[in-house]
């Protein structure tokens, strides 16, 4: 899987691994500086030893031999050697006159081998010493590769236990998006901080209250649906017993209005997933075109998407008849059916000549219950018919938008990505 670093894992991914990579190498330069310092003392704590030892041979009875470059001179001699220390030596040089008796002269000899001529107050003549530099401990250098070694082991670690922490965000957000397209989400496993498992606690109690309160409505739009249609069939009855002929033709379309007002309430209330295969999009829009046109519903096909597309029958069915019967009840002739294959999935469109909606009115559209007056009113409708099309493109994995066309009229364009649609499917 590519990292994304805007994901979270990917945030928390490169949080980590720039904290663990300055961590450890602002450690290794904290502790390249203590080691010069380290190797200054050890120097001072040397050349303190050395001037001791020299303080000593020169009080030994009778005295005892020097080495070549310790020297006792007087004075003038001293004199010829006055320089200032280098700035590689400067503070070694303070820090070794800083542990000497107070009153002590110190001059530095810069040659070949570099040396501090010292007099003390105790005594009259100048000691000549060589500088020591101790060069131990070995340089710090070689740990570089193995703090490279831990920080990469560190790092693959915390990458492990982000990523664990991130698993239940990435599968809630999965579950969001299945809820957003009216498919059953299963109650999520809590884990993870105590944050996150109360999070997904909630989230379950949300989508079964979502889940009970859509059951309920459903039912209740059945019922009242199912309950009408006995009065109903009495009204058409009686309406074809009436004397008045006329009066029975204004009954028996009110009663008609009625009945597709209830047939839309019961396609409404169905929304449990249906598990039958998924079929050839194109064939069977070919189909219904047939049909259509035996109705006396002509409708227009451009057909580009290929056998790749597929849908379940009895959902298309229901949206191509919902917008079909839209296009001929509010549009104008011609309707037109298109199917294409494009970069973000499978297009279905569905398009009329009619006056179209407002832009304004493009989200309310698709809302249950909303009729939009005066461009998409009308009898024998509920304002149902779109928002069925909308939850169920949403069911399929896809997604629903409005436009108006440049030349007048509705298009109702459906994408479904394919991975999605492939997993409704």
């Amino acid at each position: 899987m590519k990292l994304r670093i805007d994901t979270l894992f990917g945030r928390m991914a490169l949080l980590i691994a720039a904290v663990l990579v300055i961590s450890h190498f602002s450690w290794l330069t904290i502790l390249r500086m203590d080691r010069r310092e380290q190797r200054i003392e050890y120097s001072v704590e040397q050349m303190l030893f050395q001037l001791d030892s020299i303080q000593r041979a020169l009080d030994a009875r009778p005295p005892a031999p020097l080495p070549s470059l310790v020297e006792i001179a007087g004075e003038a001699t001293a004199e010829e050697y006055a320089r200032a220390p280098t700035e590689r030596s400067r503070r070694l040089v303070e820090r070794f006159s800083a542990r000497l008796p107070a009153g002590t002269e110190i001059r530095i000899e810069d040659e070949s081998t570099p040396r501090v001529w010292i007099k003390l107050p105790t005594r009259q003549d100048w000691i000549a010493m060589p500088i020591l530099w101790v060069h131990n401990p070995p340089s710090d250098s070689r740990m570089i590769p193995g703090a490279i070694l831990v920080v990469s082991v560190a790092i693959v670690f915390a990458l492990l236990i982000a990523w664990q922490i991130q698993r239940p965000v990435r599968e809630m957000a999965v579950a969001a998006g299945r809820l957003s397209r009216q498919q059953p989400v299963p109650p999520l496993r809590e884990r993870g901080p105590l944050e996150l498992r109360q999070l997904i606690e909630r989230f379950n109690r949300m989508v079964a209250d979502l889940a009970r309160i859509d059951q309920e409505r459903n039912t209740m739009l059945a019922g009242i649906a199912h309950d009408l249609k006995t009065p109903l069939a009495r009204l058409r009855l009686r309406a074809e017993m009436l004397g008045d002929a006329k009066a029975a033709a204004g009954v028996t379309r009110d009663v008609e209005s009625m009945s597709a007002i209830v047939e839309q309430f019961l396609s409404f209330a169905q929304t449990g997933e249906t598990s039958a295969q998924p079929v050839p999009v194109e064939r069977r829009l070919t189909e219904l075109a047939a049909s259509l046109a035996e109705q006396e519903r002509p409708v227009e096909l451009s057909l580009e998407a290929g056998e790749g597309f597929r849908l379940i029958a009895t959902q298309l069915d229901r949206v191509i008849g919902n917008l079909v019967d839209n296009a001929w009840h509010y549009g104008a002739r011609p309707v037109t059916i298109a199917t294409a294959r494009t970069a973000q999935g499978w297009q279905l469109t569905v398009e009329d000549a009619g006056p179209g909606i407002p832009e304004h009115e493009f989200e309310r559209a698709t809302l249950p219950f909303v009729r939009l007056d005066p461009a998409r009113g009308g009898n024998a409708h509920s304002g149902l018919g779109l928002a069925i099309v909308d939850r169920l493109v949403r069911q399929g994995g896809g997604r629903l938008e409005l436009a108006n066309r440049p030349e007048g009229g509705l298009r109702v364009v459906m994408l479904f990505p394919f991975a999605p649609l492939a997993k409704a499917a």
